[in-house]
């Protein structure tokens, strides 16, 4: 197994040592404690399959209709603050 495979908290076997996957390309020794970075083309052998996988997906559904409303309420704070500054180009100098 590659170590770019590997959650986030994630044991493996590396080299006789025994590592945990502290981030994408360190992992933090069991026994001493010590990181270490991992080189892409290591072989790992996995121990566990706990930890943070950070490609899963939620299925929570957005309905069109309230990102509708947030975009037209940013788009007029937007359109106000820029006329409040006076930083919009009036229409008639766009030609």
């Amino acid at each position: 197994m590659k170590f770019k495979i590997l959650s986030v908290g994630q044991k493996f076997e590396y080299q006789g040592q025994v590592y945990v996957k502290t981030s994408p390309i360190v992992a933090s020794n069991v026994e001493t404690g010590h990181n270490k970075m991992i080189p892409r083309y290591a072989v790992l052998t996995l121990l566990d399959n706990n930890g943070t996988s950070e490609e899963k997906n939620t299925n929570k559904s957005v309905y069109t209709g309230d990102v509708l409303t947030a975009f037209n309420s940013f788009y007029e704070k937007c359109i106000q603050s820029l006329e409040d500054r006076n930083v919009l180009i009036p229409e008639s100098f766009i030609s």
